[in-house]
């Protein structure tokens, strides 16, 4: 059974153009992966005891915070793990396999042949992705710029790479388990003690303020002012911020966002405020 995986993995790596560099590479992929098989064979998982670890690392407010997005589709609001979640499960569940590689690069059509994998060594699971990431950086300010430099791709790849990442290690692990992940986290940032309500709600302010997003905008998709939120409103908050950050979906998905008259007498009754704190 061990060789038949082996072999198998040798003919899906074998569809790619090759060089001596590539036969080294896949010759050393090989040996590891028959290292691994045969480590997760001897070691299989307590399940019991994975569960448990998984369960215990949402109680970390610091991962329950970035453990589900949220973004709009069809009128209605699609909520699910994160890549922090699936990651985070995949570790403590044990004996996976799972990751980005870069293939092939193409520096005259400026894009990135990669590919995202998770496989169960113990079940002889795999989930894969392969795509393409053109090098350009889009921006509705500054239009489309093309990527030169090594560091801004390798995160153009890390970055569109880790939604197939997601979706593959999520293709592998129990759906209850990760159901049950999530509704721990939503436990724990509801009802986090370290620091008063009031408080958390200013931090995730100052989060959203980062992104551009103003306290009356949050006021307004919420409905109510920020002295009348709830924990549940973090949460919800939470996995919004999340989701705008990783780009899942603009800004504009989310908010109401002013015109320039609004700003305008926002920025007004700002200055006004101020003046009358000042004299």
């Amino acid at each position: 059974m061990q060789n038949q995986i082996i072999e198998t993995e040798q003919s899906k790596v074998t569809h790619f153009p090759t060089s001596v560099g590539q036969e080294i590479e896949k010759s050393r992929a090989l040996q590891e992966v028959q290292g691994a098989i045969f480590m997760a064979r001897r070691f299989p998982r307590d399940e019991i005891s994975a569960t448990r670890k998984i369960m215990e690392s949402a109680k970390r407010l610091s991962l329950a915070e970035k453990a589900s997005y949220s973004y709009p589709r069809g009128g209605q609001q699609v909520k699910g793990p994160s890549i922090r979640t699936a990651e985070t499960v995949a570790k403590y569940w044990g004996n996976i396999s799972f990751g980005i590689k870069e293939l092939s690069q193409n520096s005259i059509e400026h894009f990135s042949e990669v590919m995202a994998y998770a496989w169960d060594l113990e079940n002889n699971v795999r989930q894969e992705r392969i795509f393409k990431v053109p090098h350009i950086r889009y921006s509705k300010k500054n239009g489309n710029e093309v990527l030169t430099e090594p560091r801004d791709i390798y995160e153009k790849v890390a970055n569109d790479g880790a939604r197939r990442l997601r979706a593959c290690i999520l293709g592998i692990v129990p759906t209850d388990i990760i159901e049950d992940f999530l509704k721990e986290c939503d436990k724990t940032i509801e009802g986090d003690n370290t620091k008063p309500l009031k408080e958390r709600i200013m931090d995730m302010i100052k989060k959203f303020q980062d992104l551009g997003v103003t306290q009356d905008m949050i006021e307004k998709r919420i409905g109510t002012k920020t002295d009348n939120f709830i924990p549940k409103n973090l949460v919800d908050l939470g996995a919004v911020y999340n989701s705008i950050k990783n780009n899942f979906a603009p800004i504009e998905q989310y908010f109401e966002i002013p015109t320039q008259v609004e700003k305008q007498i926002q920025e007004s009754k700002l200055k006004v405020k101020s003046d009358g704190t000042d004299k």
